[in-house]
């Protein structure tokens, strides 16, 4: 008892750290390691933030948390905006990493970002690693009977549409298995047909109205709709998910007057300066007028 009596004050400081430190940690945990998550995770983040921010949020996710991805509930978009360095990545921790959760949702990302599945994504990766992501995606439209260019020439059109034209299967609700009709092609094919169609600046209207004939078929018909809905949700703004061949350099915009940096400097002068200023004098005058009384009473007792 008599120790703690001697030492109280060192514990005491001691306990205090300790909180603060544990406080600290649970901050940091909640308010950076937590937070992408929490933000995928809450509609109304979502619903107040870009689909660049989105992606930008759930590719911290990975990082900081190593997190599997989650298609099905949460809706991530590696596979669709996911370059080689992703696909690389979600690659060596399913393969390597014997905690990640490795399920549909992995093997269905690896397939979009690849435009392949494979029995063995590590002996696949070994073969192909040294190889583009627009290279993969031409090798995956060949196992369909389809060649493409790269870069794309305006006689890709036809073959990708009836890629997208034909029946489909979701390859993250089927499986590898896919659909019973054995002419079915699976989604991630479908779908990077449409990106390949559209990071070539493929012109639906201007393509049916120079093939009206061939688009009256059944299987173009239904081509263009699923490319208009696709593109609907997948437009390619803010370069994401476009292949190399279709990032263009944007255009710097010049900046509004009121944003430039001399602009911004006296707007902000006039605000923070004023309010110093009259503080100061308030202060000036508050002090002046504590220090009168003990003037005058100062010089009353002399």
């Amino acid at each position: 008892m008599k120790w703690f009596r001697q030492n109280g004050r060192n514990i005491g400081k001691l306990a205090g750290l300790l909180l603060i430190l544990a406080g600290s940690f649970v901050a940091y945990g909640w308010f950076y390691k937590l937070a992408p998550m929490r933000h995928l995770t809450d509609p109304r983040w979502r619903d107040s933030h870009s689909e660049k921010a989105r992606w930008l949020e759930e590719q911290k996710d990975y990082q900081r948390m190593g997190s599997s991805p989650d298609l099905e509930f949460r809706g991530d978009r590696i596979g669709y905006y996911g370059d080689k360095n992703w696909f690389l990545w979600l690659e060596g921790k399913a393969t390597t990493d014997k905690n990640f959760r490795v399920c549909g949702c992995t093997e269905t990302a690896l397939a979009f970002m690849s435009n392949q599945h494979v029995d063995s994504w590590e002996e696949w990766t070994k073969t192909n690693k040294g190889r583009t992501q627009e290279e993969w995606i031409r090798d995956g439209f060949s196992k369909y009977g389809v060649s493409v260019h790269s870069p794309p020439d305006p006689s890709d059109a036809e073959p990708l549409l009836k890629l997208i034209g034909r029946k489909g299967w979701n390859f993250l609700m089927g499986g590898p298995q896919g659909t019973n009709a054995p002419e079915a092609i699976p989604s991630y094919i479908q779908y990077n047909a449409f990106r390949w169609l559209r990071d070539s600046d493929f012109n639906p209207t201007t393509f049916a109205v120079s093939n009206a004939t061939l688009v009256a078929s059944q299987d173009l018909i239904m081509a263009l709709i699923k490319y208009s809905r696709w593109h609907g949700e997948f437009p390619g703004r803010d370069e994401l998910g476009v292949l190399a061949f279709g990032n263009k350099p944007e255009r710097a915009e010049p900046l509004p007057r009121m944003l430039e940096p001399k602009f911004l400097a006296a707007a902000y002068s006039l605000m923070i300066v004023p309010v110093l200023a009259g503080s100061s004098l308030l202060f000036f005058l508050r002090a002046k007028r504590k220090s009168k009384p003990r003037a005058e009473q100062n010089s009353g007792l002399s």
